[in-house]
Formats: C-alpha cells, structure tokens, sequence
C-alpha cells in the first residue's frame, strides 16, 4: 500500500537534526562564557527525540538499516562483546549506561540522518557550514586580536577552553576545507568561494596552532582530486590548487614558527614521527600513534584476554563532571591520559577485538561511499563524505574527535554522502507531499 504523509510531520525529525548540527556548533562558545558544561545533555535530549521519530518511522528506519547492514552489525558486535566482556569484569551499569550513551549516540544520530534528511536538503546544510565558518573566522580574529588569545585557547564558534576548542576547530576545519574543494570541483561553487575558505581555514590553523590541520588538508587534497571527475577542466584546477596550496603552505607555516617557537622545524618529517611517538605532554603518558601499543602493554601487561577484549564497556569511562561516572580504572590509570585518545579509549574497554569492530565501521563507510562516488563523480557530497570517511581514520589519534559532540558533524557528513531518497521511500510529488512506500 501507499501511506501518504504530509510534509510537515517529517519537519520536525529533520529540524531536529539541523537543530543538533547548529547547537553542536555554538554550545562551546557558550560553555567558555560561563554556562554550564551539563548543557552539552542537551545533544542527548535531541538524540532522544530523534530515536523516538525512528521508531515512529518504524519501517522507514528498518529500511536504512538494511541497506546498510553490514554498518550495523559491526556495532551491534562491538556493543555486544564489549557487554559481555563488562559482566565478566565486573561492570557497573552506571558506567555501562554512560559507555553505551557515548558510542551509541553517534549511530542514533546517522540513523537519522540517513531516514529525515532529502537530498535537496544538502544545500542548506551547505550554506549553514559555509556561513559558520565565516563567524568562526571573525571569532578568531577577535580572541586573537583582542583578547590576546593564542594556540589552544582558539576557538571561534568553539569557544576558548583549553583542550576542548582547538579539537572541536580542527574537525570543523578539515569538514569546510573538504566541502569547499569538492564543490568547486564538480562546480557547485567558484574559485573565489574556494579561496575565501582556504584562506580563513588557514589563517585560523595558524594563530590556533593546528599544526595537524596542514596534515590533513594536504591529504584532503589528495583525495579529492585523486578520485574526482577527470575532465581538462577539472586537471587545470588540480595544477592551480597545487600551486595555491603551495604558496599557502610556504606563507602560513613560517608564520606559524614565529607565533610558537617552540615548534620551530616541526614539519621535517623526523620531527613529526617523533612528536607523534612521544609521551604526549613528555611525562610519561601515552603517545599518539603509541597509544594503543601502550595500553596493551604498559596497562595491560601483556595479559592476552585484556588486550584482545579489552575491560568492558563502562569500565574505563570518565568524566570531567561527574565522579559518579569515573571508573575506577580510570582513577588507578589516569596520569596515562588514555582518555584524551579514541584509539585508546576503545582499546580500553575492547581491546583489539573491538578496536577492529569500530574501524571496520569506517571501513565499510568508506567503501560504500567509495562505489556511490565512482557512479556519479559529478556528485561533491558524495565525494566529501568519502574523504571525511578516511580522514576519521585519522582522527581516531588525533583527541578524542571521534567521541566527543564534534564527531555529530562528522557522522552527519557521512550519512549525507550515503542517503538515498528513493531507498528510504521518500518521493517528493506536486502536492508537497511525500508518499512512504509501505504503510509504517
């Protein structure tokens, strides 16, 4: 049968997820300003909201689900083994409840991305992005300028705590660099866009001392025009953002060594590997890349069954407001700082088992995005989304990108590259309305 629904009962999910994307981007502006960290639950209450919508939309959801499936499976396992590794350790439903609510959310709110959202809703979403940027670029000037701020105190839209502004100002950047690209390269939008873009992203890298970001933008680079359309007008902007990228990269980074001495020769290769190695703060903790090789071997001592799965779900888990929901492996292991890292989060609490779970997710993610890309190479969405899904690979090291409120940006930017209006049973008709094929 054909169940006819009106426009606006679908309004509301999809205001939802706008509404989360936007306050995802302002609430640490607010938080820096004194308002309480708790307003960070408030992305909680939306999640709660939409899964209410996808169970509404019982039979809409059901469809992503399957045609994804692969997806979810790999978290259902994850989730899975890292329960029943948490019974066997001794786990605290609390601390349960709180693990499950922080990888969990990220998955709820995919969901729904991929079952409220229409393709014709991207270019809002576009906009919205673009237009953030902008704010965030005079934010910067101003906590530069002004009040005098500098390297992990920038924020712009992300406010000034330090730790928390320049993770968040990072992903965001990486998100509006790689959408801007790809729209100028399948033509969505003009060079003077792009460069506008660029030139904000990298003047905010260097004053926020985001010495990755150049990392990532060389990489973001690479994909892009590795896997765009290859056409003479596509190959005359290669050779231009070559040259442009270039001269930005010989312009910001000597500006950057002037801002922060201490980094002086950074981007020499040796200095790189080293400093991603390293200690992290030099007294003893983990290392970026080392980090998951340390867990295993520094904290778990070698012990077979905790490194292939880990403690368990919640039993690792902290928080910086709550005692109630830190562990006590947290308490005995804090002075590693495992926790400023996903990797080793989840190495924590499932070892390697669960670690390859949840990279496998990404994988599959990108894979998918991967052959919807090569069908339709005109299509930049698609082609962000793809390279956001290899560059998640990377921040899985880099903070904890990926389990905090910014990853909701980076999960959404996926899911826009994996929606399929016809799949999910949405076709948009005359009368504005949409017809749900099946009843719900």
């Amino acid at each position: 049968m054909e169940l006819t629904v009106k426009t606006g009962k679908l309004r509301v999910p999809k205001y939802l997820v706008f509404m989360e994307l936007l306050y995802v981007c302002f609430m640490q502006l607010l938080i820096s300003n004194g308002v309480p960290g708790a307003i960070t639950l408030i992305c909680d209450v939306i999640n709660l909201l939409l899964l209410f919508y996808l169970t509404v939309y019982f039979r809409v959801t059901v469809r992503a689900v399957k045609k994804y499936m692969p997806f979810y499976v790999l978290y259902f396992l994850f989730f899975f083994i890292g329960s029943v590794t948490a019974l066997f350790n001794g786990g605290n439903l609390i601390l349960w409840l709180w693990s499950m609510r922080n990888f969990g959310r990220f998955v709820v709110f995919f969901t729904a991305v991929l079952v409220f959202i229409d393709p014709r809703d991207l270019n809002v979403v576009k906009k919205m992005m673009y237009i953030i940027c902008h704010i965030s670029f005079v934010l910067c000037a101003y906590q530069f300028f002004v009040q005098k701020l500098k390297g992990d105190y920038i924020g712009g839209v992300f406010g000034t705590t330090h730790g928390t502004a320049n993770t968040y100002l990072n992903v965001f950047l990486v998100i509006v660099y790689a959408l801007a690209l790809t729209d100028w390269l399948c033509r969505s939008r003009g060079f003077i866009s792009f460069m506008i873009v660029l030139c904000e992203s990298v003047s905010v890298a260097v004053v926020g001392e985001l010495k990755f970001f150049f990392i990532e933008m060389i990489i973001v680079t690479f994909i892009c025009l590795a896997f765009a359309r290859k056409t003479y007008r596509v190959f005359s902007k290669v050779l231009l953002i070559v040259s442009v990228g270039f001269a930005a990269l010989c312009i910001s980074i000597p500006v950057m060594y002037k801002l922060f001495p201490v980094f002086n020769e950074f981007f020499h290769i040796d200095t790189i590997i080293q400093t991603a190695t390293d200690s992290y703060t030099g007294s003893g903790d983990l290392g970026r890349l080392t980090a998951v090789y340390e867990v295993a071997t520094r904290i778990f001592k070698g012990d077979p069954v905790k490194v292939l799965f880990g403690i368990g779900l919640g039993n690792g888990e902290y928080s910086d407001s709550y005692k109630i929901l830190q562990s006590s492996f947290y308490v005995k292991y804090k002075e590693y700082n495992y926790f400023w890292f996903t990797d080793a989060v989840v190495m924590v609490q499932n070892g390697l088992t669960g670690l390859g779970l949840y990279v496998l997710t990404f994988v599959y993610a990108c894979k998918e995005l991967f052959s919807r890309q090569h069908r339709n190479r005109k299509n930049g969405i698609v082609l962000t989304a793809f390279t956001l899904s290899i560059i998640s690979l990377l921040l899985l090291v880099y903070n904890v990108s990926m389990n905090c409120e910014i990853a909701y940006l980076t999960y959404a930017f996926m899911a826009f590259g994996l929606i399929d209006s016809d799949l999910m049973g949405y076709n948009r008709i005359r009368n504005k309305k949409y017809y749900l094929k099946g009843d719900l």
